[in-house]
């Protein structure tokens, strides 16, 4: 008797638009035996329609129901391999969302194939049928004459009832067809190289842009140059390239692969790095989970230990995933690894279009990248057998996501790593006050580098207080009235720009003394626009954003107003909207105005400002730093995005404009951010052969993070921070949650907050598990919706766990029927 055949069966979670569905099971067809495996991107029909999922699962008999069979496989390799589908895992439990959400949150919407029913033309109408048509009608048979289009498409026509019912009568009668249509499918794209052809020449297009993009292929000679590194150095390029391409001027083809070295360090090492490098080295020979804290002063040289680490895990036949906070500083680390692994280095960030995204992710998936770096979303990359993670900068809170899933990119680097089995580098000056606990713990093995490479000094950090220059200023200022008397000589820098910026007389001085010189300055200042906002003299207004509770920001370049939070925007008036006089005057200063006054004090200084308004246009970021590294800029004003990791060995000054900004957010890490930033800001100064100089402006000259960050002593700083987390119940030494609650009804959206908070009050303990609020959020109001939030403070996470899921059981359907959402944020990092 012949044995009898079991049907293989898939568990899938759905990754389509479809909400509503978790994990489905489905059948393996014989077409498909032995090629679905679990983490295989898979087409499935679900319903009338057609889905993409991810396989999680593959047996036997994972369900008695009757099902349905997978369709298709959409590519031959899975696109997740074990340690990465552990890693969805736990994603969707620790962070207390869905698997199907979990997924959706990380792959990319181009890779979400999916159907939906189209409609054709089956039968033309004729002559005499069309001149009976309605407007209406006669444009659906037009449109789709054209191409094929959605129900969704047509109702743009006209009446969205009267479209439907238009279409169900012309497909009665014959006119239409239904179809199922698949959107979504990708292209590869393939790595390009664009060369000049032979006999072309410059001389040869007439347009600016056409000549930029011509000249920079025609220097690199016979290599040519890459197609992406086009794009990103030059806007628009893109188009560009397919104009010259078209009219025969260049060639552009596939990149050869380059070939990569996976030796030692070209450099030597320091008997620090050495150290480092023979502590981590054995766990990638060995395959083992081990997590470092690299502990190194800025220009330590932990980038090198990067390097000669990415070496050995490429050479094992491994994997590299380097972790960086910023896209700014990802291009930066990405030319230092190109420079050692070519073509084996891959990027993938938010700033990429969602095809560019995707190619990067064939890349890593087919193992032409082998080395991905990027911001947090790297961490989802489809890269197989990873061999060596880095985080750099593992401090900075960018690495946590604040929207859809709140997860920490750094804490699912750790929990990666130990499903990879390898080891896992966290690397800052100044490390977070969590990974210096876990050391101290002994979760992670603490590596210290305490000198600069060369034994070069740290720079000399002057901190001005103020208070002082402000009380000089007003001094000075009542000393030479508004008329003019006295002598102009005596006036204070301070005095000077006193209507301008806050510039005390040692940083004037000093940025005149650096440029004269022929050094380059940093000068930093968190804030984006020109003024802060616009005030009424007359009655006192203040111009707000109409949709969030915060005012609208003054930008001078377009004469504009602009919400940082919701992205309104509106001209700036003329006349107060309240009281209709001519009373509006900026206040406060932002890196516009700080750029302007700075140029009008030293109008031969080449000055430069990069902040999310001036690097917004593709490419300009990256011609920044090139022109900084090439000694073209003399002052670089910026927001956060210049504090990270930049090594230019011509910058000898760094200023930081206000230490009290995040001082003073109320935020219990506010200390820890602001000893983090200054202490960052300083390292950018004096990593050439040159020294550096820091001056930081403060009211608060005494503050223990101040003072710590003058001496560039993280020992004393992390000493104190953590006394007082302990005293007060903080992270590291308790967990933190948060639930935000957020409506567009202000009363709904408080009695829902109170209903949680008295929801998650029923566990609480006052050693163990304490609630505090509701309270409404800092900024109450953002995008037209208002903002409470409660939150827990537990010794251990497991019952703040528990509690979080019942209150969620017992308020959620409420939220839902009210359309209040509630969203669940494990180990919040900002209060706001």
């Amino acid at each position: 008797m012949a044995a009898e055949t079991v049907e293989m069966q898939a568990n899938i979670v759905i990754v389509g638009a479809t909400r509503g569905f978790e994990t489905l099971t489905y059948s393996i067809p014989p077409a498909l035996d032995g090629l679905v495996q679990p983490g295989h991107r898979v087409l499935a029909p679900l319903r009338s329609r057609k889905v993409t999922g991810v396989v999680t699962a593959v047996g036997e008999r994972l369900s008695t129901g009757e099902l349905k069979p997978i369709l298709e496989v959409l590519e031959p390799r899975p696109l997740f391999d074990r340690a990465h589908l552990q890693l969805m895992e736990f994603l969707a439990s620790y962070y207390m969302v869905s698997i199907a959400d979990a997924y959706r949150s990380v792959i990319p919407a181009v890779a979400r194939v999916e159907s939906r029913t189209a409609y054709t033309i089956a039968a033309p109408p004729d002559a005499l049928a069309r001149a009976t048509f309605t407007r209406v009608e006669r444009a659906i048979v037009e449109t789709i004459a054209k191409r094929s289009a959605t129900t969704r498409q047509l109702e743009k026509i006209g009446p969205p009832s009267e479209v439907r019912a238009t279409i169900a009568r012309f497909v009665a009668d014959g006119i239409l067809e239904r179809r199922a249509a698949t959107t979504r499918r990708h292209r590869e794209a393939k790595d390009s190289i664009a060369r000049l052809v032979t006999g072309a020449s410059v001389e040869s297009v007439r347009g600016p842009k056409q000549r930029e993009v011509l000249n920079a292929i025609a220097s690199a000679g016979a290599t040519g140059v890459r197609v992406e590194a086009l794009k990103t150095a030059i806007d628009g390029a893109g188009a560009v390239l397919r104009s010259l391409a078209g009219r025969g001027l260049i060639a552009i083809d596939a990149a050869a692969a380059e070939a990569h070295s996976a030796a030692a360090s070209e450099f030597d090492l320091t008997d620090e790095q050495q150290i480092a490098l023979d502590a981590i080295s054995p766990a990638i020979e060995h395959h083992r989970y081990e997590a470092f804290l690299l502990w190194g002063v800025t220009a330590s040289g932990k980038t090198e230990i990067y390097l000669n680490l990415a070496a050995r895990a490429l050479a094992a036949g491994r994997n590299v995933l380097i972790m960086v906070p910023e896209i700014a500083l990802a291009d930066e680390i990405v030319r230092s690894f190109r420079a050692r692994f070519g073509s084996l280095v891959g990027i993938a960030h938010s700033a990429q279009s969602v095809t560019e995204r995707w190619a990067s992710w064939m890349a890593a998936l087919g193992g032409q990248a082998r080395v991905m770096i990027g911001p947090r979303s790297v961490i989802f990359a489809p890269m197989h057998d990873i061999g060596l993670i880095v985080v750099d900068e593992e401090h900075d809170a960018s690495y946590k996501s604040e929207e859809g899933i709140y997860y920490h990119a750094r804490d699912l680097a750790v929990a990666l790593a130990g499903f990879s089995k390898c080891p896992v580098v966290l690397g800052s000056a100044t490390p977070s006050s969590e990974s210096y606990a876990n050391a101290r713990r002994g979760r992670y093995r603490l590596l210290r580098l305490l000198r600069r490479v060369n034994d070069r000094a740290l720079a000399a950090v002057e901190v001005v207080d103020m208070r002082r220059e402000v009380a000089e200023a007003r001094k000075l200022a009542a000393a030479n009235p508004a008329n003019g008397a006295g002598p102009a000589a005596a006036k204070s820098q301070a005095a000077e720009v006193a209507d301008s910026a806050p510039l005390s007389t040692p940083l004037v001085a000093a940025l005149r003394e650096n440029l004269a010189s022929g050094g380059q300055s940093m000068v930093f200042l968190n804030r984006r626009g020109f003024n802060n906002f616009l005030q009424c003299h007359n009655c006192g207004n203040v111009i707000a954003c109409p949709n969030c509770s915060v005012s609208m920001t003054f930008h001078m370049r377009d004469r504009s107003l602009r919400c940082h939070y919701c992205g309104n925007h509106a001209a700036a008036p003329d006349t107060c909207p309240e009281c209709k006089g001519f009373g509006l005057k900026g206040q406060g200063f932002g890196t516009e105005r700080l750029t302007q006054t700075l140029a009008e004090m030293m109008p031969t200084a080449r000055i430069e400002r990069m902040d999310s308004d001036t690097s917004s246009v593709r490419g300009a970021r990256a011609r920044m730093l090139a022109e900084l590294r090439a000694g073209e800029i003399d002052i670089l004003v910026g927001t956060q995005m210049i504090t990270k990791g930049f090594d230019f060995p011509g910058v000898t000054l760094a200023a930081v404009v206000n230490a009290d900004m995040a001082l003073n957010m109320p935020d219990f890490r506010s200390a820890e951010r602001t000893f983090q930033l200054l202490t960052q800001i300083a390292g950018r100064a004096g990593r050439g052969e040159r020294p550096g100089r820091v001056i930081i402006q403060t009211f608060a000259p005494n503050h223990y993070s101040v003072r710590a960050a003058k001496d560039q002593d993280y020992a004393r700083f992390v000493r104190r921070e953590l006394e007082l987390r302990r005293d007060l119940m903080y992270p590291p030494f308790a967990r933190l949650a948060m639930v935000r609650i957020e409506g567009a009804e202000p009363q709904l959206v408080r009695r829902m907050a109170e209903a949680v908070a008295k929801s998650l009050a029923k566990d609480s303990t006052p050693e163990g598990l304490r609630v505090l609020g509701p309270s409404p959020a800092p900024i109450e109001r953002i995008k037209q919706r208002y903002r409470w939030q409660v939150m827990i403070k537990s010794r251990e996470l497991k019952p703040m766990r528990a509690a979080i899921a019942a209150m969620r059981a017992e308020v959620g359907p409420a939220a839902d029927r009210d359309d209040i959402f509630l969203a669940i944020d494990i180990d919040p990092v900002r209060m706001l």
